[in-house]
């Protein structure tokens, strides 16, 4: 085998298939219009004595989209308060501020839903996140934002959160069916003595 070939194993061989960026340095091809006796050429070494070959041509391929890891789940929401409504200009304001959550933690949002009584989204996150953690943090962000910008709801609500104990995610990028949110906001009544 010639010292300068480059040979690809079959990882290696996808990953050129598909495009992913990688740079090749080999040898130039010497010109024969002005080459030279080789075996008169001095080799140049290094300080250990080996040969060093110098490199002269850079060859570039093509990138490959990077492989998404990602988790899509549906999220659910419910009010604490059963009288509570998501209705007139929260609508706007809520689907914003989720979406700001997500960009502001890398998560993609791919849809959001609100209803009088409940909001629901689909995202996308890494597989490393955990649904309670960013479940935690969407509740968290968009309740302070809630309480501060509505004052309606803090009346009633002295509890620092307006969401309702508990949440729904469920894999997938469809939004949950009516039966699984209607189970949802009964199961969560029930825990919280609202019938």
């Amino acid at each position: 085998m010639d010292p300068f070939e480059y040979v690809t194993t079959e990882t290696e061989q996808v990953q050129l298939e598909q495009g992913e960026p990688q740079t090749i340095l080999r040898p130039a091809m010497p010109d024969p219009a002005t080459e030279t006796n080789l075996e008169e050429e001095v080799p140049v070494t290094d300080l250990e004595g080996s040969e060093v070959v110098e490199l002269e041509e850079v060859v570039e391929l093509e990138s490959v989209p990077q492989i998404s890891y990602d988790l899509t789940y549906s999220c659910l929401l419910i009010p604490r308060f059963s009288d509570h409504y998501l209705a007139g200009d929260i609508t706007e304001d809520l689907p914003r501020w989720i979406k700001e959550v997500c960009i502001s933690y890398g998560w993609r949002l791919a849809a959001t839903m609100v209803r009088p009584g409940y909001v629901q989204w689909v995202m996308s996150v890494p597989l490393t996140e955990n649904p309670a953690q960013f479940m935690r943090l969407t509740r968290q962000l968009t309740s302070k934002k809630i309480l501060e910008d509505y004052p309606r709801y803090k009346r009633q609500n002295l509890s620092g959160d307006f969401w309702a104990p508990g949440f729904s995610v469920v894999p997938g990028n469809q939004f949950q069916s009516l039966e699984n949110i209607n189970n949802f906001i009964l199961q969560t009544r029930r825990n919280q003595g609202i019938s």
